[in-house]
This record gives structure tokens, sequence and C-alpha cells, in this order.
């Protein structure tokens, strides 16, 4: 996801070059990759696992010594009426769009291309949100930022930095509403007006980016996690709960430097580094995570 927007904005040509490698490289390094393979269910006891190969339904169990889960995070869907609809790809009404994948930002540059889409509303003004906002800009879209907190990115700066950033929004062109919330989407087959707790907004296109939760149902009946599904680890990204569980990125607790305490903070730095401290520690080389401020 933290990529989108570079793309999104034509910062990045060549969308291949925001992935951190492929299948080809990775076998290429003696790695056993099976893509389009996905695991149903883990014998945590008996260190087993059994999934599925996508493409055919052909079943398979596997066994492992130790093992990392890096199942990463899915966008959070609020029960805002108006916004799902069933038939369409991701369950959302026409005209709106979730921006974590990468199938994700291909629809939203297409939707883009349309003559018609000349006013555009993000809803969520975390990092996502904020970086999509210059996007759309750039493509020479109206844009709405729209915020419930009473300030842009408050999970992350004080309010001296964001009123700042705040400042910067507007002098760009941007309609940043804060303190505002989205009520309801309106449309029939299609997003044509978007409804909140101060007033309406006649909208061609909306984005959600109100923060990710952890994909858990793998381990949330086993192991230890924050109440958002995230597995509670320690330095090392080993779990709480068993030895030879480790957990890394969106699904994975990370240590604060700013609160002393272990947080959910799911940044694509952060998951960098969680990958090769886990990987260190898995192959019997003790490495601990620094910590993370939080920024990006």
């Amino acid at each position: 996801a933290c990529g989108i927007a570079l793309w999104v904005g034509n910062v990045v040509k060549d969308p291949l070059g925001l992935f951190y490698a492929n299948p080809e490289l990775l076998t290429s390094e003696g790695i056993n990759v099976k893509m389009g393979h996905e695991v149903t269910s883990i014998d945590w006891a008996n260190k087993k696992l059994k999934g599925k190969e996508l493409s055919t339904g052909k079943e398979f169990e596997d066994s492992y010594d130790k093992i990392i889960l890096a199942t990463g995070s899915t966008p959070i869907k609020p029960p805002i009426p108006g916004l799902a609809q069933e038939g369409t790809k991701y369950g959302l009404k026409e005209g709106i769009f979730f921006s974590k994948l990468y199938q994700q930002a291909q629809d939203i540059i297409e939707e883009l291309k349309k003559p018609n889409i000349k006013r555009v509303m993000v809803i969520g003004a975390g990092y996502i949100g904020i970086e999509l906002i210059e996007a759309f800009k750039n493509h020479g879209k109206e844009v709405i930022l729209m915020e419930a907190n009473p300030r842009v990115m408050a999970n992350y700066f004080d309010k001296e930095i964001t009123d700042e950033a705040e400042k910067r929004i507007r002098e760009a062109g941007i309609d940043c509403r804060v303190g505002e919330t989205v009520k309801e989407f309106v449309g029939a087959n299609r997003l044509e007006k978007v409804v909140t707790d101060k007033g309406e907004y006649q909208v061609d296109m909306a984005i959600m980016c109100v923060g990710f939760r952890p994909n858990d149902s793998l381990y949330k009946d086993y192991l230890a996690t924050l109440g958002n599904g995230a597995v509670k680890v320690d330095t090392t990204m080993k779990s709480e709960t068993d030895d030879n569980v480790y957990a890394i990125g969106d699904c994975a607790t990370v240590w604060s430097n700013a609160s002393q305490a272990q947080d959910y903070i799911a940044l694509a730095t952060n998951a960098v580094r969680m990958g090769i401290v886990a990987a260190n520690n898995v192959l019997g080389k003790k490495v601990e995570y620094c910590g993370t401020q939080g920024s990006n």
C-alpha cells in the first residue's frame, strides 16, 4: 500500500519497481516458492499445516520446524450505510475503492482516466490518505480530504506538526475537512453523493483509507494478540505464545520507542526490518528489533 500513491501520481512509471522481490528472484536464491497456494489451517501442537492450490483446488499438507507468519492486513470496511454492494469486485459500491493491493491501484488508475471523474473524496487522513490527495491533485482532480479526527495524521504527530500539514494541504487547493464523520454513501448503482454529520458532497469517486486490520483467521484461536488481531511478539519477533512461531509486518505488533510498549504500527519500513530480525533469529543468530518512532 505504501507505494500505491507514487504509482497513481505518476511518480513511479513501472509498478514492478514497487515490489521488493519477485518469484523468479526468490527461486534463484534457492527458496521453494509456491504462488497461488493458500494455507487453510495449522496444527500448532504437531507443527503441521494444510492448504490448497487455488487454481485446481488440490489440497496439500506440509510441516515446519519454525514458522513466520506474514499474513498482512485487510482494509477496514466500516458499517456505513451505502458502502457495501454485492456483486462488485471488493464488495464496495461502484465508484468507491480501497487502496491496498496492486490490483486496487490498477483499478484506481483506470477510473481516473474516465472523463467524468472530476471530484474525488479521500476518506481518512492517515499516511496513505495524505499521499493519495497529492496524487489526485497531480491528475488535475478536485480533491476533498475527509477526516473524523479533529486533526490530520492525529495518531502520528503532535498538533504543532499537523497544524502546519493542514495549512499546506489547504494552500495546495485541497478541501480539507477535519472533525467530520461520513454517515452514508448515496447512489443507486454507483456513488453519487457522500453524506456526513455536517453536510453533503457530490463526488464522482471515493477512496476508503481508514486503516487496516490484521489477517488473523489462521491464528486467532491460538496466539496471544492485541484487540485488533495483531500477534503479540517480543523484540526478536517471536510470539508470546509459542517459541516456534514468529510474526512480522501488518499481522504483528512492534516495539514503540515513543510509548515504550508493543503497539500496532503497520508501516512498510517496520515490516522490512521485522522480516530481517525474524529471519536471523530463526537461523539461531539473536537480533533484536530497535523499535520504531511511528513516523513515515
